[in-house]
This record gives C-alpha cells, sequence and structure tokens, in this order.
C-alpha cells in the first residue's frame, strides 16, 4: 500500500504535467511559432525579377532580357526584421505569464482536489461513525433503554450522512475533473495523488512580510512589464518602418538585347514613386498603437500592485481563519466520542448528543474550507508575485 501512495501525484509532478499537456500553453506556443515565422519573413531582403520579352515574328534569335533588383535606401529589411522579432520575443513573455496563470490554476486545483478527498474520508468516517450510533440504538430497543422516536432519529441522521459523503464523492470527482483538464486530460480520466508531497492538514503559515517586498518582488519577477518593454520596442520600430515606406524605392538593374544578330547591354535605374499614396495610413496606424502602448504602462503597474495588494490581504485573513478554526477542531476532537458515551449510558439524552454531532461536524468541516482557502490565497499569492517554486 505505501508503494501506491507514492506512486501518487505530487504538486510538482501535477505541475510538470499542466506544463507539457495543457491545451491551452500548447496553442500560445503553437502561435508562438507563427511569430516566429515571420521574423524570418520580414528580415527578408526584396527579391529580384527578371522580364524576358521574345520576338514572335522577324529574327526569331531576337530578346530582350531584364534583371531588376530593388535597392532601399533606408535599411527596410532590418527594421522589419527587428520590428518582428521583438514582436517575438513580447510574446514569448506574454507565453511566460500565460504559464505562471496556468500553474496558479493549477495548484489551487491540486490542493483542492486533496481537501476533496480529506472530506471524503472525513464523510466515510462520519457515516461509519452513525452506523454505529444506530446499531447500539437498535440493541438498546430492544432492552426497552431507547424508544421508536430514537431509532427514528437515527435513521434519519444515518441517512443524512450517507448524502453527505455523495456529495463529498460528487465533490472529490469534480476537482480531479478540473486539474484533469488543465493537465490536458479528459476529466473524467482515473487520477492517484499523493498522500503527501506538498500538502499538510496542520500547516504552520509563515509570517507574512510587508506588502511593499512582496509588490517588488512581483514587479521585478512578472513576465508582463517585460512584454510591453517590448511591445513598444516593436511599436517604436514599426513606427520607423512605415516612415521609411515614404521614400522611394531604387531599382538597379541590367538589360540584354539582341536584335538581328547584334547583342547590346545597358544599365538600368529606376525609381518606385509612392508618389498616389504616400503611407500615411499606415504611419498614422503605427502611431496611434505606439500611443495605446504608452498608456498601457500605466494600468499594467497599478494592476500588479492590486493583485499583490488583494492577495496579501487574503492571505493574512485565511491565515487568522485557519488559526481560528484549528484551535476549535482540536478542542472538539473528543467532544462526539464522550457525548456518544453519555448518551449510551444514560447520562445525557438523544437529542443533546446530536447537538454536540451537530456543531463536530460544522466544525470540522470548517477547517477544511479553511485549510482550503489557505491553499488557495497561498496559491494566489504565488502568482501575483509569479513565484514559481513548488514544495
Amino acid at each position: 500500500m505505501e508503494g501506491a501512495k507514492d506512486a501518487g501525484l505530487t504538486l510538482t509532478g501535477a505541475m510538470a504535467e499542466v506544463k507539457a499537456g495543457n491545451p491551452s500553453l500548447a496553442a500560445a506556443r503553437r502561435q508562438l511559432g507563427l511569430l516566429e515565422a515571420e521574423v524570418v519573413m520580414n528580415s527578408a531582403y526584396p527579391n529580384p525579377s527578371i522580364e524576358i520579352e521574345k520576338q514572335t515574328s522577324g529574327d526569331i534569335n531576337d530578346y530582350s532580357l531584364k534583371a531588376v533588383q530593388p535597392v532601399p535606401l533606408t535599411r527596410r529589411s532590418g527594421t522589419a526584421g527587428a520590428a518582428a522579432r521583438a514582436a517575438y520575443e513580447a510574446a514569448q513573455k506574454e507565453l511566460e505569464a500565460l504559464e505562471t496563470a496556468v500553474r496558479g490554476a493549477a495548484r489551487k486545483a491540486w490542493y483542492a482536489l486533496r481537501i476533496a478527498r480529506e472530506r471524503r474520508n472525513f464523510e466515510e468516517t462520519n457515516l461509519r461513525f452513525s452506523m454505529d450510533i444506530l446499531n447500539k440504538i437498535e440493541i438498546r430497543l430492544q432492552s426497552g433503554e431507547a424508544g421508536n422516536a430514537d431509532l427514528a432519529r437515527a435513521k434519519v441522521e444515518t441517512s443524512r450522512s450517507g448524502f453527505h459523503l455523495q456529495e463529498a464523492e460528487t465533490a472529490l470527482n469534480a476537482a480531479a475533473g478540473e486539474l484533469n483538464a488543465l493537465m490536458g486530460r479528459r476529466p473524467e480520466a482515473p487520477l492517484a495523488i499523493s498522500e503527501n508531497g506538498g500538502f499538510s492538514l496542520a500547516p504552520a503559515p509563515p509570517a507574512l512580510d510587508p506588502l511593499e517586498k512582496y509588490t517588488e518582488l512581483a514587479l521585478a519577477r512578472r513576465a508582463e512589464p517585460r512584454s510591453l518593454a517590448l511591445k513598444n520596442k516593436a511599436a517604436d520600430l514599426a513606427v520607423d518602418l512605415e516612415k521609411s515606406k515614404k521614400l522611394p524605392v531604387p531599382e538597379l538593374g541590367i538589360i540584354r538585347t539582341q536584335e538581328g544578330g547584334i547583342g547590346a547591354s545597358r544599365l538600368f535605374l529606376g525609381l518606385e514613386l509612392p508618389l498616389w499614396y504616400n503611407n500615411n495610413g499606415e504611419v498614422k496606424r503605427a502611431l496611434a498603437q505606439r500611443a495605446v502602448l504608452g498608456y498601457e504602462e500605466k494600468r499594467l503597474e497599478l494592476e500588479i500592485r492590486r493583485e499583490v495588494y488583494s492577495a496579501w490581504l487574503e492571505l493574512g485573513l485565511a491565515q487568522k481563519r485557519l488559526a481560528a478554526a484549528r484551535e476549535t477542531v482540536f478542542l472538539l476532537n473528543d467532544l462526539r466520542r464522550v457525548a456518544a458515551q453519555d448518551y449510551l449510558s444514560g447520562k445525557i439524552g438523544l437529542t443533546a448528543f446530536y447537538e454536540t454531532n451537530r456543531v463536530f461536524l460544522e466544525e470540522n468541516l470548517s477547517y477544511l474550507d479553511a485549510l482550503n482557502g489557505y491553499y488557495e490565497k497561498t496559491a494566489q499569492m504565488a502568482a501575483a508575485t509569479n513565484n514559481g517554486e513548488e514544495k
């Protein structure tokens, strides 16, 4: 059994599966390949052209051959290639940002699955306890120590426990489906997770650092600001490129002719004149795109600061809730067992026992909710600061 437990999926293993199989990441990587091709296309020098004319009447040996090479006055291909390369590198950073978001969602899903399994185990234990109480009440009924009302109440509570177990099973399967989907698997695929590996039922949360430290880490680590800087670079180059297209493009070539058995060669110089349309629309569009990105920098910084601030507040609250819930649930650990013994010994009535049982159940479930909240907010802070470390 121990070997089977060790074979389960750990948090680190889940992160590796997500990185390899997540459909959104796979699609983003394919899109990156398109942008890489754009770098090659835009870096290419203009192709030459060749024109051949041959007589269809008269001397069939007469012909005219014209070879032309456009020679841009500016480094147009270099600028276009640099702009495409900056756009490609910006997309790489966007992929890093997407990986951070998907990794954060996977962390939450893995923790949710682990806690859903603990909830299922708790409900299984509670159902066995309820059935044990029911069996003992049936025995007491035969000896006259309990009445039909006690038996009916015990059956109701046992039935309720069975339904809660079904709820827990459904929640467990839903959590497994969520993690499977993030790993690129069918949601109903079997999924075994590790008993240990990155999870504790009684974690010891470290003290939170000041907000400024998390904000500083986020601004330094997050890929979005670096992606925006590269987009700005690409936008500047795009403006230069479109402005360069206002200039005429010289065409150098050679013309070779043969007429009446006499061959001749002459050089050719031409110009492609932007006479009717001076690329004004493209220049205006490139300038507008650059202006939009200028406003985006401030918005992005504020958004990152907001995410970190929200994560910092919520993680602090989650830690406090977990500490309070843990203290309560530890005090109640033996409460139900003692109450059951008191009922069976005739010290308290069944109603008093089930009231104690209700408090016991509520506080244990509240602790699992607090635990889930703590791990979820921990994952949220890790995503906000781009902390990719897995424990």
